[in-house]
């Protein structure tokens, strides 16, 4: 089975913070509830919305998956030609919102439409770079397993000091 590529275009978004507020009801009893910010819910639909395009009415994927998730976001309008060229050409990398891990956690939008469970995710990347169209572009596939196994694949991570 081919990958899945999921295209949004716009500015990428991380997961907002769960918001709280206290309720007191009628009859004088107060509570506190959980919500999530509209400007989240309404990223994770247009999310969800791109995911179903892209399934176009595919099985959903299920076994161990492969995620990369590609953030092109927007050079800042201030920087000089010089520095927005460096930024084009990938010399200079966004160092800057929204966080990795937040950006991550948008992929809960796709569960049920492009996953079974998003516990079948076995590996997942996020990477950002800076381009002309700032867009989200999400690619899942399914891992052949045994074929990694026996290469030993994927390779520890190393990080130089």
């Amino acid at each position: 089975m081919s990958a899945v590529v999921i295209v949004l275009a716009g500015d990428p978004q991380g997961k907002g913070r769960a918001r709280h507020r206290n309720v007191k009801t009628k009859d004088g009893r107060e509570f506190t509830t959980t919500y999530t910010p509209a400007k989240t819910r309404r990223y994770e639909a247009a999310l969800q919305a791109a995911a179903v395009k892209a399934m176009r009415g595919r099985e959903k994927l299920d076994g161990a998956l492969r995620l990369l998730m590609i953030a092109v976001i927007a050079v800042p309008e201030s920087w000089s030609k010089r520095k927005r060229d460096l930024a084009l050409a990938g010399r200079i990398r966004p160092v800057s919102k929204p966080d990795w891990d937040n950006l991550a956690k948008t992929c809960d939008a796709l569960n049920k439409i492009v996953w079974v469970d998003d516990a079948r995710v076995v590996d997942g990347r996020i990477v950002k770079w800076y381009g002309p169209e700032p867009e989200v572009e999400i690619r899942v596939g399914v891992v052949d397993v045994e074929a990694e196994f026996r290469a030993r694949q994927p390779p520890p991570l190393e990080l130089r000091p």
